[in-house]
């Protein structure tokens, strides 16, 4: 081989060495956290919340909300998520494009989901008979896949799970999150 055929082939070498690149080919980045409602089976038009305390549910598509959270150890240890619900049935203005003029209002409510320890309690009963004073009425309802679940006198909804019980809030402003939330109930899974 000639200096000058040694001097070519080096740069092609490495040229053959750099395309032949070894492993998968796909460039998209692999999301590093799931997908927030992947699992849920939402009815077309829905969006699904999972939430890493171990549960989740299916709600309107044209809901947005913003989420805090509080948490508590007195008098038991609870967490509060506390979902700012707004409908905007004409779309969401501000994406860049104007929105046509929309008849429907801007609704609003808060829900509240407050998350609790089962504390190895073998029934919603004698949880709330610990945790609950005083100890409110409770008509048995079916809620997705609690083992037990009933509805308060007050309107809240309460739930036990395998570790957990979790007690839902609506606080509706001018928003029907009652029909919105009692038709989704199905919906709801408890992970935990």
């Amino acid at each position: 081989m000639t200096p000058r055929m040694r001097f070519l082939s080096v740069p092609l070498l490495a040229i053959v060495l750099a395309a032949c690149q070894f492993g998968p080919q796909d460039t998209r980045p692999v999301p590093s956290v799931r997908q927030i409602g992947s699992d849920l089976k939402c009815s077309s038009g829905d969006h699904g919340y999972e939430d890493p305390v171990g549960w989740g549910f299916c709600y309107p598509g044209t809901w947005q909300y913003i989420l805090k959270s509080q948490s508590s150890t007195a008098p038991i240890p609870e967490l509060d998520l506390v979902f700012d619900i707004t409908d905007l049935p004409c779309g969401a203005a501000g994406k860049g494009t104007p929105q046509p003029p929309c008849a429907s209002p801007v609704t609003f409510g808060v829900i509240i989901v407050s998350t609790y320890a089962r504390n190895n309690a073998p029934s919603l009963a004698s949880w709330m008979q610990a945790n609950l004073n005083p100890v409110p009425d409770l008509e048995t309802i079916s809620w997705g896949n609690a083992q037990e679940a009933g509805l308060l006198a007050d309107g809240r909804r309460i739930a036990l799970t395998p570790q957990q019980v979790v007690i839902l809030t609506l606080h509706p402003g001018n928003l029907d999150l009652e029909g919105a939330m009692s038709a989704r109930l199905n919906t709801w899974r408890f992970t935990v």
